[in-house]
């Protein structure tokens, strides 16, 4: 992340803003970054405007910007960050308020700076102990730094201010742990769980009594005071609360919301998007790497309006370097040969689009470059499909195909971005992957990054819309910092075995909208990632169509969107068409292409049989639920008026019936012996207990094991400050089995976790 600094001070030269933004980021990277496992870069920017434009912020170069101030006259300054409509976060630092408050402002900029990377998005709640009553509930407001308000130290002769660990956040103290980060001491005592140091307070929300306050030490002259002069200079956001004042709608649904407002279960309403939407519950089921060709590609067979495998003429090829030509054909296997994953990464699909000349004729050439040595067994995998059969029985994808039959098939439902897995599952919970392209590994961790961004679950809580989403072992989507608050306070995340039961139980108490994430790791992984066996995946589409499909009532209000992230490096014919960025994050690359298909099926009983030409991607989906339920936008694409780059909606499949079908399925039954040699899975000896931790596994198991968890470890290389917090695993992942990892990583994530 990189937060553009622009100084408009006429008391501050850039040259000591300059030496001051040198020491901040140092603290950053020396100081937060090994206890957050995130950070950020301040760096110094020109003046482009004599004032600045919230809704461009034009002076920003990179992900954020804060304005080093004189006169306290910003209107909606707010404390002083905030994020603009573009969802672009901003800030301020007076340094006439810093001397009123008795603070050097190269404090203040720091403290900004840290609380705007630290909660980027704005303010969170976090449901904590009232500071004098522990027994009793309250919401605390997110605000990093205020509670050590006081509280600095130096760095290469600049005062910064100190800050806190993540274990602040905790309902209860932990032996040994030390809860501000410098350990600094006052009367022989550290900071506390939710408490406040000398000179800080925090703000918190009570819902007995409905009333903001803010809480500071009994007898603290200075935190008064600072309190005071925030008030009376009408800035702060303790100021906005008490008056009802807050502007942001994050901040007015909160409070909304904690004021136990009447709010209708969305699914009673109209959807804004249509008129006559009769879909109450969305329910999502993406699964992983498979293109349109290699899964739906062979239903041309029997429906010509399916742009899929040619059945007349020259199939599709591809043709290597070398010049020799492979075709596209059935026997797609349903476990790759030699457990082999296909390159999927963003310059590896690149390469598959192949040029002008030759569209979409990279795919051999590229895998030939991932795996030197594969022959012609290997290489026809990645030209090879599923085929549909004369009748449904023939079907070699029993479940998904007797889906296709039946209901909408999107034959222009690209993945959002050229690129790998969590890029395009940021996409479908976001609208944007914030302009990183790669994927973190052992050898690149410093592709590991802060997913920040304001998520589709975000605006379906602010306008009271239920949602769950739904896992099976270790979700990806808590990668995301918003989601990964709701999977550590018991919320809105539960298991496979809960959805079975939801679906079971009353419409009316089912989540408007669902999203499904499969497992992801071990003998049960069904996410159809190779090496995964096809089947698993298989098995997970019927069983959540059969529950969904039982229930008579839930039936006939839902929508079930079966897709894929990302194609997996399986080849497709159809060149993917241009699109916008969805934000101003085009450092690594401009984001004005899609990606390659994906097979993507509309499931409901209001949808008719058919095919769906109009070009969708990820970001369709979300624009579907926000005009659904009338929630703002989620980034450019969204709010594109017209084009082709416009995300378009498929709210009009689900008008054209006046009642809902009877003539779907009852009941899917998974695909199960193979019909094809190439399909032959092998002997149970054959396969190892656990395929290779690597790809996005790899990636999800590398963030699990960073996040902080204090432990006593029995080696403490290097010296450790006195009360230090070792954030380490008892035993090293590089030193574990597969299996190991996987089970070590999901103790960690219920240890982590706060009941209900």
């Amino acid at each position: 992340m990189i937060i553009s600094i622009v100084n408009r001070s006429n008391k501050i030269t850039d040259e000591v803003l300059q030496c001051v933004i040198r020491a901040i980021n140092r603290q950053i990277s020396d100081d937060f970054e090994p206890y957050w496992s995130f950070g950020a870069r301040l760096r110094l920017e020109g003046k482009t405007r004599r004032s600045p434009n919230k809704n461009t912020l034009a002076e920003m170069r990179g992900d954020a910007v804060i304005y080093l101030w004189d006169k306290i006259d910003m209107e909606d300054a707010f404390g002083y960050h905030t994020i603009n409509t573009r969802g672009i976060p901003y800030g301020f630092v007076f340094t006439e308020l810093a001397e009123k408050l008795e603070e050097n402002w190269t404090v203040t900029l720091s403290h900004e700076a840290l609380e705007l990377l630290g909660d980027s998005q704005g303010n969170l709640l976090v449901q904590g102990p009232h500071p004098e009553q522990p027994a009793v509930e309250v919401f605390h407001w997110f605000e990093l730094c205020d509670a050590v308000q006081s509280q600095t130290y130096t760095i290469d002769g600049v005062e910064v201010s100190n800050f806190l660990l993540p274990l602040y956040f905790t309902s209860d103290e932990q032996k040994g742990a030390r809860n501000d980060f410098l350990g600094t001491s006052r009367g022989g005592k550290r900071l506390q769980s939710f408490g406040v140091a000398r000179g800080g307070y925090i703000g918190f929300y009570d819902p007995r009594t409905r009333q903001h306050s803010t809480y500071s030490a009994p007898g603290d002259k200075q935190a008064q005071k600072r309190l005071s002069i925030k008030d009376g200079v009408g800035y702060g956001r303790g100021y906005l609360r008490k008056r009802r004042e807050v502007s942001t709608s994050r901040e007015a649904a909160h409070l909304q919301s904690l004021q136990g407002a009447n709010l209708l279960k969305a699914g009673a309403t109209a959807g804004a998007g249509a008129a006559n939407d009769p879909i109450k519950h969305v329910i999502v089921l993406m699964l992983e790497n498979r293109s349109f060709d290699h899964m739906l590609g062979g239903m041309s067979k029997i429906d010509s309006n399916v742009d899929g495998v040619r059945q007349n003429g020259e199939p599709y090829s591809n043709q290597s370097s070398a010049g020799k030509r492979y075709e596209q054909k059935p026997g797609a296997a349903w476990v790759l040969p030699d457990r082999q994953d296909p390159d999927h990464e963003h310059d590896g699909t690149m390469q598959q689009l192949g040029t002008a000349a030759n569209p979409m004729g990279g795919f051999i050439d590229n895998f030939l470059a991932r795996y030197p040595d594969a022959d012609d067994a290997h290489l026809a995998q990645v030209m090879a499909y599923f085929d549909f059969g004369k009748t449904p029985g023939e079907d070699t994808l029993s479940a998904l195909h007797t889906l296709a039959r039946n209901f909408a098939v999107c034959d222009h439902w690209f993945s959002s971005l050229p690129g790998p897995t969590w890029q395009n599952r940021f996409f479908m919970h976001s609208a944007t992957c914030l302009g990183h392209l790669l994927m973190p590994s052992r050898k690149e961790p410093q592709n590991m990054h802060l997913y920040y961004q304001d998520t589709i679950y975000d605006r379906l809580s602010d306008a009271g819309v239920d949602w769950k989403i739904y896992h099976d072992g270790i979700p990806q989507s808590i990668v995301m910092v918003r989601l990964l608050g709701h999977w550590l306070t018991g919320d809105k995340y539960d298991p496979m075995d809960e959805f079975y039961k939801a679906a079971q139980g009353n419409e009316n108490d089912f989540p408007e909208y669902a999203f499904i994430e499969p497992c992801y790791f071990g003998q049960q992984e069904n996410d159809q990632h190779p090496p995964a066996d096809v089947r698993g995946g298989e098995q997970l589409i019927a069983d959540v169509y059969n529950a969904i499909r039982a229930n008579d009532a839930l039936w006939k209000s839902t929508l079930l969107v079966i897709t894929s992230d990302e194609h997996g490096g399986f080849y497709d014919h159809v060149v993917p068409p241009p699109t916008i960025a969805p934000d101003n994050h085009t450092a690594e690359w401009s984001f004005d292409q899609l990606g390659v298909r994906v097979p993507t099926l509309l499931v409901s009983p209001w949808v008719k049989q058919g095919v769906i030409k109009t070009v969708f991607d990820h970001t369709s989906l979300l624009r579907y639920v926000c005009d659904k339920w009338n929630l703002p936008p989620l980034g450019l694409r969204m709010q594109e008026t017209a084009g082709p780059s416009r995300a378009n909606t498929f709210v009009t499949a689900l008008t054209e019936l006046a009642t809902p079908r009877e003539d779907t399925p009852e009941t899917l039954k998974a695909a199960g012996v193979p019909r094809v040699k190439a399909m032959i899975a092998p002997a149970a000896g054959e396969l190892p207990t656990e395929p290779p931790i690597e790809g996005s596994r790899e990636a999800l198991l590398m963030f699990v094991e960073q996040l902080p968890q204090p432990v006593t470890p029995k080696v403490v290389m290097g010296r450790l400050p006195e009360g230090a917090v070792a954030v380490m695993a008892v035993q090293k992942p590089e030193t574990m089995t597969a299996p190991q990892r996987v089970a070590s990583a999901m103790e960690k994530l219920e240890q982590l976790r706060k009941p209900r």
